[in-house]
């Protein structure tokens, strides 16, 4: 037991290591584990073949593309097996991404909202159209109207402070 504790202990140190930089070299992570290599890509193999690790990606600011971010918050009937379908033909057709639209994240909730949507568009026009195409693909499936709010400032996401944090300050009433 006290064997698989560690290993336990050391998958979480992987992925600690990953969460703060997957640019890192293994060899780097290793160090930082006070482990070897080789050990570390074994790991590092099991999260992404169990789907622990969906992926790497860049966290990107969108502002500085000329581009915004935008949040879609629904309140939804309960998943049937059609609504699943739905949504999933429509990220397998990339729907968002014909509306010139980056989905950033979609979230199933408990709650408040059943359903949040974070993507990035050009502009609000290019929103409301893709605001417009989720409205009318769930008629029926949505309680109330969904709510289209647009981000104003992003502090932390994927885990990772924006740079320029101290931003936040230009919010602050006067």
């Amino acid at each position: 037991m006290k064997k698989s504790n560690t290993t336990l202990f050391k998958v979480s140190e992987t992925l600690d290591q990953l969460l703060i930089d997957a640019r890192q070299s293994l060899q780097k992570i290793a160090e930082k584990c006070d482990t070897y290599r080789q050990k570390i890509w074994r790991e590092q193999n099991k999260l992404e073949e169990s789907n622990t690790i969906w992926g790497y990606t860049a966290v990107v600011n969108e502002e500085k593309l000329g581009w915004r971010l935008f949040m879609v918050f629904m309140k939804t009937r309960p998943m049937t097996e059609d609504f699943a379908r739905q949504q999933i033909r429509r990220v397998r057709e990339d729907v968002p991404g014909q509306m010139q639209v980056r989905l950033i994240d979609v979230y199933h909730l408990t709650g408040t909202y059943d359903w949040i949507v974070v993507f990035a568009a050009k502009n609000w026009a290019t929103a409301r159209k893709y605001y417009d195409n989720l409205r009318k693909e769930y008629w029926g499936l949505t309680l109330e109207k969904p709510e289209l709010s647009s981000v104003a400032f992003t502090s932390i996401r994927w885990g990772k402070v924006n740079p320029e944090i101290e931003r936040l300050e230009e919010f602050v009433s006067p």
